[in-house]
């Protein structure tokens, strides 16, 4: 997953989550003990850019009515380049 990080200046702070204990183990399984605060990090940030993403889609959705199939696939080309 690749994610912008926050700027080098950006103040980070400490915050206590609950997460199930077989997640927490796949990601340390993953990232060692010392990468569990970046994953959860970058994963947070993915999370807010799909949460984004979908509110502008709603937004433009909502002013001029839903995207057609045509539209659909046009955008899923120039996605992935085609």
């Amino acid at each position: 997953m690749t994610v912008e990080h926050a700027p080098p200046d950006d103040t980070t702070v400490k915050k206590s989550v609950t997460v199930p204990e077989s997640l927490a183990r796949e990601v340390e399984a993953r990232t060692g003990a010392r990468g569990f605060s970046r994953f959860v990090s970058d994963t947070v940030e993915h999370a807010l850019a799909l949460t984004r993403t979908r509110e502008i889609v709603e937004a433009y959705e909502d002013e001029h009515g839903s995207f057609t199939p045509e539209e659909i696939e046009e955008a899923r080309r120039a996605w992935h380049g085609k």
